[in-house]
């Protein structure tokens, strides 16, 4: 098998179950909007993102650095480095959480959420035990394991959550839902990949320890960067608006976020392994298709999410909760971007060019975080708006700095963004459709059924069209699909 077609193959796996997963997720979290108030699930969602955000100040790069450099001869001591730098930091991490957490939550005015920081942390810090496991299955390029993983974590988590909530036991439910998540996950990777792979012990070297710095404290820098990007608003909205609003602000976010988390995330999983496994003169064709086919499935999912979200949720949402659909519909625009710019960080990676993707991420962070300070005077929705604005402009810049100045052979501009003019032109005859079937049924069709009939109207329209203005990148597509079918 092709590593093309290995690629391909380990994507379907990971899409699949990554969909399967996000759904039960999905199913979960809806049935929470009904078992516990808006209020309690912000203060929740901000100790989470606390806890978080101080995992990723001590996360450095260490799982990238296993899949680029920790292979051949060194595969066990660049493995088992990681492990230890892993484990240490999040030890430290963990316990920073748990005595400076407080002060953040009441800066944010969200006082209430201190309770849930400690095993917030607990859930967390379980992730950062068994995060090489996972690295491990990725440089093999076992995505399969990766997402049964995601499936089973995501069904435990849901099932926790809600028996729970429906128990009565309010925010806490969906903390123990977390940590049970956690624990689910490890079982299945830790068994997948098994102990020897990534907990071997070898000799220590602060050599090797030097070279993990050089290499991923930039990656550091960038991922706070990144992470900050996806959770900060979030933080700010609280403070700005409230717990109640910043729950509904979530459930849009989260919405808008499964194109890109569940199927553009896992082609980026995929995609690092596979780059760094190309000589260096096959890395920028290969980029040039990833990112065309990615957009072939990216961009109607996120698009087609944005043009149905008025009807998406009246179908599914009570009526208190009515305020996520015009969020969605802006916020769903970071889905198209997101995806874009992590093919572009991977290429920067694997050429060992991560100093300069840090510093756009940076400005992608203060451009999100400054739009909201200044554009929250006019209220949420304006707030929201800089979220599509700062990713925009952070895709721009990934393709200007992957086109124009790295290394020699650099990927085509024309052919790297006209891979993507094709799905966007096909996406703007499907939002067109949905619009115009929306138009002629809103008054004589129930909601619940004329949701289905929009996606089937966007749908049909989107395929014909991206044949017609396409056509290269949906037949590439095909070949792909049809080599993971006859694998299996």
């Amino acid at each position: 098998m092709s590593l093309a077609q290995q690629a391909a193959r380990g994507a379907a796996w990971t899409i699949v179950f990554g969909l399967g997963a996000r759904a039960i997720g999905l199913a979960g979290t809806l049935l929470m909007t009904h078992l516990v108030a808006p209020d309690v699930i912000g203060e929740v969602g901000a100790a989470t993102i606390v806890v978080m955000t101080f995992g990723w100040i001590t996360s450095w790069g260490f799982g990238q650095y296993a899949i680029v450099k920790g292979r051949g001869d060194d595969a066990a001591e660049v493995t088992w480095h990681c492990t230890v730098a892993h484990a240490v930091t999040g030890t430290v991490s963990m316990i920073a959480v748990v005595l400076l957490g407080g002060f953040v939550l009441d800066w944010l005015s969200v006082g209430h959420a201190e309770h849930y920081l400690p095993l917030a942390a607990v859930a967390i810090g379980l992730r950062r035990v068994y995060a090489l496991a996972e690295t491990v299955l990725a440089r093999q390029l076992r995505f399969r394991a990766i997402g049964i993983s995601m499936a089973v974590g995501e069904t435990a988590y849901a099932v926790t959550s809600v028996l729970l909530a429906w128990q009565g036991h309010g925010g806490m439910s969906v903390v123990w839902g977390n940590v049970v998540q956690s624990v689910a996950v490890g079982v299945v990777l830790v068994s997948a990949a098994g102990l020897r792979s990534w907990a071997t012990p070898t000799r220590l070297s602060m050599a090797r320890f030097r070279d993990m710095a050089r290499f991923g404290l930039p990656l550091g820098i960038e991922g706070v960067a990144h992470n900050a990007s996806r959770f900060g608003d979030k933080l700010l909205v609280a403070r700005y608006f409230g717990a109640g609003p910043m729950a509904q602000y979530n459930m849009a976010y989260n919405l808008a976020d499964i194109p890109a988390i569940y199927v553009g995330e896992q082609i980026g999983q995929v995609l690092l392994p596979s780059l760094a496994a190309l000589p260096p003169e096959r890395r920028p064709a290969a980029l040039e298709r990833s990112t065309a086919l990615l957009a072939m499935i990216i961009f109607p999912m996120a698009i087609g999410l944005g043009v149905v979200a008025e009807t998406l949720i009246a179908a599914v949402l009570s009526p208190s909760w009515q305020g996520v659909a015009p969020l969605l519909t802006l916020l769903s625009i970071l889905a198209v971007f997101r995806p874009i710019t992590w093919t572009l960080s991977t290429y920067l990676e694997v050429n060992l060019q991560t100093g300069r993707f840090m510093l756009i991420e940076l400005a992608k962070l203060a451009m999100l975080l400054v739009g909201i300070v200044v554009l929250q005077r006019w209220g949420i929705r304006a707030a929201a708006v800089s979220v599509g604005l700062a990713f925009g402009l952070n895709a721009v810049a990934g393709i200007w700095l992957v086109t124009q100045a790295g290394p020699e052979p650099r990927p085509s501009v024309r052919r790297l963004v006209g891979g993507m003019l094709g799905p966007l032109m096909a996406c703007g005859v499907m939002a067109g459709t949905v619009l115009a079937v929306r138009a002629a049924l809103h008054d004589v069709v129930d909601v619940r059924l004329l949701l289905p009939i929009e996606i089937a109207a966007g749908g049909v329209a989107y395929v014909l069209a991206a044949f017609l203005v396409a056509r290269r990148v949906a037949d590439d597509f095909l070949v792909q699909l049809r080599h993971v079918r006859r694998r299996g």
